[in-house]
């Protein structure tokens, strides 16, 4: 049996989601309101105009706690939603519509297939040429009886070109739009994660959906009140949750962490101990390092993190997702890296995990 496709109706569907969407953040607020929603989110083909779909609209949902809690999923049915069994795949809950075409896909904030709906459609709706070529694919393979085994396949090179796409795309302007963001903070601060590594190497390795700044604890409530004024709002996670970061309340150990939200934009904060010019790890007090030393500055001036001390942030994964992301920036990283910040970085992991396979390479 062949599949069906509906080549157009893409205006009725994108209304249609525009008035769940009103529903849906009514019942389940943002989460920087107290609610579990951090992203909803058009996905799928109904979203991308020009794109062959089966007339069913789909909606993201990035939520935290996650899996989503009974009394969440008791609003969800009163709004005539209904849980389906989603076999063997617990990175989603599954809700669909009792009389509107619509299915709901419930993710864990951060999560990796959140992000994949999200640059699947970017890419898909930016590039016209890319969306008819996929379009074409698209209704070949729907005409075959076997239609759901070549679904993988089709997906796998969208999302390929997809990750080039937002290479060649976006370049280093994400980083541009948040030191935008800190213009007037007075205080140090420090981009971290993969976004550290590739201003070290100088240029954009892979795709980065969210900046990682990283600044001394001891100044949060300046960078709070500094973002307020421009309209951001905060949340702090801690045991699976997002919660709402109050005015003037600081943050203590074991919360390092904040996330900043404004229209859509996200910057991801992650408070350290500085004390008299050291920095100190976290995970292991007698790993430390200079402030002389952990940074860096790019062409542009923008500061970062060493990538000695990235690295040894990413060779430790305390996330609930899987971070294969972490050991290809490793491999990437490692030839770059000069006899001092090799020593280094061996030093911090056999003085926090003596057993770690990186040393082998180190």
């Amino acid at each position: 049996m062949t599949t069906k496709l509906a080549l157009d109706g893409h205006v009725e569907w994108h209304t249609l989601f525009l008035h769940e969407r009103e529903r849906l953040l009514a019942a389940l607020p943002h989460v920087t309101d107290g609610g579990v929603v951090e992203r909803l989110q058009h996905i799928g083909a109904t979203a991308m105009p020009g794109m062959p779909a089966v007339p069913c609209v789909d909606i993201g949902l990035s939520v935290s706690p996650f899996p989503l809690p009974s009394p969440q999923v008791d609003l969800l049915a009163g709004l005539n939603y209904t849980l389906v069994a989603n076999g063997e795949d617990t990175s989603t809950q599954r809700f669909r519509h009792r009389t509107q075409p619509i299915h709901l896909w419930a993710t864990e904030a951060g999560s990796e297939a959140a992000l994949v709906w999200e640059l699947t459609r970017s890419f898909l709706q930016a590039d016209a040429v890319a969306c008819r070529y996929f379009a074409a694919e698209k209704l070949q393979l729907a005409r075959r009886a076997n239609y759901p085994t070549h679904k993988p396949a089709f997906f796998g090179e969208l999302l390929a070109q997809a990750r080039q796409w937002w290479v060649s795309h976006y370049g280093f302007g994400p980083l541009r739009q948040t030191v935008e963001a800190l213009v007037g903070y007075p205080h140090p601060w420090w981009i971290s994660s993969g976004w550290a590594l590739d201003l070290f190497l100088g240029r954009v390795t892979r795709v980065h959906h969210d900046v990682d700044v990283v600044m001394p604890r001891i100044h949060q409530l300046d960078l709070q009140a500094h973002l307020l004024e421009r309209g951001w709002r905060f949340v702090t996670p801690l045991d699976g949750r997002l919660e709402p970061w109050p005015r003037h309340m600081r943050i203590e150990l074991p919360r390092h962490q904040v996330h900043a939200h404004r229209q859509g934009d996200f910057i991801d904060f992650l408070f350290t101990d500085i004390e008299h010019g050291v920095w100190r790890y976290r995970r292991e007090p007698s790993v430390v390092q200079s402030v002389a030393r952990m940074q860096l500055h790019s062409t542009e001036g923008i500061p970062f993190l060493a990538p000695e001390l990235v690295l040894l942030f990413k060779s430790r994964n305390t996330s609930r997702q899987e971070r294969s992301k972490d050991q290809a920036d490793f491999d990437l990283v490692l030839p770059h890296l000069n006899a001092e910040r090799r020593a280094w970085l061996r030093w911090a992991l056999l003085t926090q995990s003596p057993e770690h396979f990186w040393l082998a390479r180190l």
